[in-house]
């Protein structure tokens, strides 16, 4: 009866984990709700090891014995991919991809490469289109001193437009995809890293077979849904009272039986 009792305690207590890990990974999505091209995770649990009951105290039964569980535990935190809305900005630098693919950037201290859907770009004293972070776009682009403003259409081709009224062609964003996006490794700021598991990046021309459009005056909003994500978090809660709820009881039967001996 205690082995069965300390089983009892170990489950509640795994139940009890898992649906703390499900309520951290709910609370980051919640919390990033309005990151650019931020993409929702979802915690995947599976049962622990199932083991066939012993001979003492059950009834003669044939094969298969009857089996218990040994809890439950994370198996992965998976990364949805779906498309986010894009919201209009009118800004010139502000760019979406509609559909699939990423931006490559390139970090000014190691040269690292990193891929990113988060299209809030600028232009650095040089000329040079940057993101935030002041990593470069890949393929690097320089927009000549004498432009008055600029163009970029659905295929990422860039045109400035100059000071005597002529345009200059810049060059064209590309586009990368993986075989396994959901296995890039994410390393914050909207950035992430290829692996083995994604496979080795291929590049595109947006609009090609396997490649979305570049949008112009938009940007991706996150993919988090705030009322599934509510119901997901009302999930974790009543999870957690259930199992802190069976390591209660455990413990007062097995007080009990303690007592018992007495």
């Amino acid at each position: 009866m205690g082995e069965n009792m300390i089983k009892s305690l170990s489950n509640g207590v795994s139940g009890m984990r898992a649906s703390q890990l499900k309520m951290d990974v709910v609370g980051n999505n919640v919390a990033n709700v309005q990151t650019t091209a931020y993409k929702r995770s979802k915690p995947n649990f599976a049962e622990v090891v199932r083991q066939a009951l012993g001979d003492q105290g059950i009834p003669s039964t044939e094969d298969p014995r009857p089996q218990e569980g040994s809890g439950v535990k994370l198996v992965s935190i998976q990364r949805v991919d779906t498309q986010g809305i894009l919201n209009p900005t009118g800004r010139s630098l502000d760019i979406a991809i509609d559909g699939t693919g990423y931006f490559k950037v390139i970090s000014p201290d190691d040269d690292r490469e990193y891929y990113t859907r988060d299209g809030n770009f600028y232009i650095n004293n040089e000329g040079i289109i940057i993101n935030s972070l002041g990593y470069a776009l890949e393929p690097e682009m320089t927009l000549p001193e004498d432009y008055t403003s600029f163009s970029i259409d659905e295929k990422g081709l860039i045109t400035a437009q100059l000071n005597d009224g002529t345009e200059e062609e810049i060059g064209t964003i590309e586009l990368y995809s993986f075989p396994a996006p959901n296995a890039l490794l994410a390393e914050g700021n909207n950035l992430f890293s290829e692996t083995e598991a994604s496979g080795e990046a291929v590049s595109g021309e947006a609009g090609e077979e396997g490649f979305g459009l570049i949008k112009q005056g938009y940007l991706e909003s996150s993919n988090v849904d705030i009322t599934q994500e509510m119901v997901s978090m009302i999930e974790a809660q009543r999870a957690y009272s259930l199992n802190a709820r069976t390591v209660q009881t455990a413990d007062r039967m097995w007080e009990q039986a303690n007592n018992l001996r007495k």
